[in-house]
């Protein structure tokens, strides 16, 4: 492997420019947010010794918060991150990040000092009239607070990760025997029928006895472990019990004294097309972008559509697949420069020249203007009103809250006062959530049990809810609870266990008595569902059919039973009632196709196996969990 690595060196080089760019761009993104030396306490994880640190994690996490937002748009949100596992995904990456440069340091394949140099000095904004310059590329470091040695590694990092990457899917080459097979295997057709026997009936008909319960414990103690829990009773006062009607003549004194929050600023609705130029400004490539513009504004006002010239030659990827609209916009939005020539514009004019910004040039076009002034007092009554209402209700309860928290710290018995004072007293149990420092919030209600001295009561926590109360009745070490509060839990997964046995019993003996039998009548006495597909095949799944089932039957011969497949509804059983080859002469209108899906998958092979080889034996600590949450 290493000799097939050191053979493809040279043209790795080949495309480097290109991932440097992306990689300088994140880093002057994120790069306040500084480089940790790994050495210190504050580290995501620990690969093989070497310390992976809380800085990495959050210059590369925003990264990924950024490349989400482009796709999800205004959907996105802090929320949809933790969903779509955003913390994990990324502590993952710089895991085998971590696994990929060490091993290719051990095979002699990091990137080179001569290679990282070569590199840096052919990046445009590091360059004077097409030479490299010492000075501009301290001063462009220097100014975006990084240390030129702590971005020179990143940097190899990051290069080192790629070179390797693109040489183990450079080597990999594909036959024509290969990809013949793969025609026949992805198009070949079948049609099947099915019987299905369920876990849910027999999930409900199944009974756990204590003893088993107990055994089944003892036995899978991981499964039910829980983190560190305080034991507490809390109280809750909730908005609605003290609402209270405002009157009109308050939020016209509102309106009247608050004038500067109901103006409404002039906002613009805009439209440009970009032409970019580096950084370095004055080049060749400043005099295109500006030609390139001018031509723009020619066009358009020669009366070709504006949005058709944004669409065929705007640089801007955010706004050129929409016609170069940029939405409505309002002072202070945009950069001063865009925005003084954008201002100057009235409805249905466009710059008369092109505008520079730090991000090129732009032809500007304004489609509609909404003129600025104070919103009337019947626009936002409503809003004013909700408002008052919020802030007399939270002061009310806050209030409220304060007094009672004074009688029930005197109280001995919080339950009994709590009645007394007209409130519910509720049992429960808050777990130690692991987070990592500046990575996630805290939820207020953990933070208040886990900083209350026990039988001590917290101040009013504010929740969406309400105001909580609560005191700190006892501490729960972390472990397996008793049988007896996770008694259910136990139970279900006891009954599961059972069921599952039983059906792959009935689908195993289902199965031999179809082989030499009838299909159908077979399922019957097991208690399956039973159904027909129409033909599917790997390029045409099956409906409603797992695809575990789907392959199972694909690989059997015409007329074959197959084993149980297992899905999480139950076990298939399945018989194959018809199989039909693709047509040889439809290979050379899809061969092209079907070369690169047979490559694509070579090549993700290649690289696993060569990360997996990386993988072996490796040391890995993982110093905090991002994706877990308070049970």
């Amino acid at each position: 492997m290493i000799t097939f690595m050191r053979r493809y060196r040279r043209g790795l080089q080949v495309g480097l420019l290109v991932v440097i760019a992306a990689f300088i761009a994140s880093l002057f993104v994120f790069g306040q947010r500084g480089f940790g030396d790994g050495a210190g306490r504050d580290a995501v994880a620990t690969v093989n010794g070497e310390s992976i640190p809380l800085a990495r994690y959050q210059q590369r996490y925003q990264a990924f918060m950024e490349a989400y937002a482009r796709i999800y748009r205004d959907r996105f949100s802090p929320e949809l991150a933790e969903r779509l596992g955003l913390p994990q995904q990324v502590v993952n990456e710089l895991i085998q990040e971590a696994l990929i440069v060490q091993r290719a340091g051990a095979e002699g394949l990091l990137v080179t000092d001569e290679e990282l140099n070569a590199q840096i000095q052919a990046v445009p904004a590091f360059q004077e009239n097409g030479r490299f310059a010492l000075k501009r590329y301290q001063e462009y470091v220097r100014r975006r607070g990084l240390a030129a040695a702590a971005f020179e590694n990143e940097m190899r990092r990051e290069l080192t990760r790629m070179k390797v990457e693109q040489a183990v899917r450079g080597g990999v080459k594909v036959t024509p025997a290969e990809v013949e097979h793969a025609f026949v295997l992805r198009r070949e057709e079948a049609r099947a029928a099915w019987a299905l026997v369920e876990f849910g009936p027999l999930i409900a008909a199944a009974s756990a006895s204590d003893d088993e319960l107990g055994k089944y414990l003892g036995a899978h103690q991981d499964e039910f472990r829980q983190p560190e829990r305080r034991r507490i009773l809390s109280v809750t006062l909730t908005p609605k019990d003290f609402l209270k009607p405002v009157a009109d003549a308050a939020v016209e004194q509102y309106y009247r004294e608050h004038p500067k929050e109901f103006e409404e600023p002039r906002r613009v609705h805009a439209a440009h097309v970009l032409a970019r130029v580096p950084e370095t400004g004055g080049s060749e490539a400043e005099d295109r972008a500006r030609a390139k513009v001018a031509d723009v504004i020619r066009r358009a006002k020669a009366g070709e559509d504006f949005a058709k010239l944004a669409k065929e030659a705007s640089e801007d990827p955010g706004s050129a697949s929409k016609g170069g609209d940029l939405g409505w916009v309002g002072a202070g939005e945009l950069v001063p420069q865009f925005e003084q020539a954008l201002f100057a514009l009235k409805k249905g004019e466009m710059s008369p020249e092109p505008v520079r910004s730090p991000f090129g040039f732009h032809a500007i076009r304004v489609l509609d203007v909404r003129a600025g002034g104070k919103k009337p007092l019947k626009d936002v009554a409503g809003q004013i009103h909700g408002r008052l209402q919020t802030e007399a209700t939270e002061k009310a309860m806050q209030a409220r809250a304060e007094a009672i928290r004074r009688e029930l710290l005197a109280a001995q018995d919080f339950t009994a006062e709590a009645k007394r004072l007209g409130l519910a007293a509720v049992e429960s149990t808050v777990s130690r959530t692991d987070r990592f420092a500046g990575v996630s919030a805290p939820d207020p209600l953990e933070e208040a049990a886990f900083n209350l001295a026990q039988g001590g009561v917290s101040p009013p926590v504010k929740t969406p809810a309400g105001l909580v109360l609560l005191k700190a009745v006892a501490t729960i070490p972390a472990g397996v609870p008793a049988l007896a509060e996770i008694k259910d839990r136990v139970a279900l997964a006891v009954r599961r266990e059972k069921a599952e046995a039983q059906a792959r019993e009935r689908a195993t003996q289902l199965a031999e008595a179809a082989k030499g039998g009838d299909f159908l009548a077979a399922a019957k006495r097991a208690g399956a569902v039973t159904g027909e597909t129409s033909r599917f095949s790997r390029a045409k799944p099956a409906e409603k059919l797992p695809g575990d089932a789907m392959l199972a039957a694909l690989r059997a011969p015409l007329d074959a039973v197959t084993e149980p497949v297992k899905a999480p509804q139950g076990y298939y059983v399945l018989r194959v009632l018809e199989r039909v080859a693709p047509d040889p002469g439809a290979l050379a209108g899809e061969r092209a196709t079907v070369t690169k899906e047979v490559l694509a998958q070579k090549q993700s092979q290649a690289w696993e196996s060569w990360l997996n080889a990386a993988r072996v034996n490796a040391k890995v600590e993982v110093h905090f969990n991002p994706t877990s949450r308070r049970g």
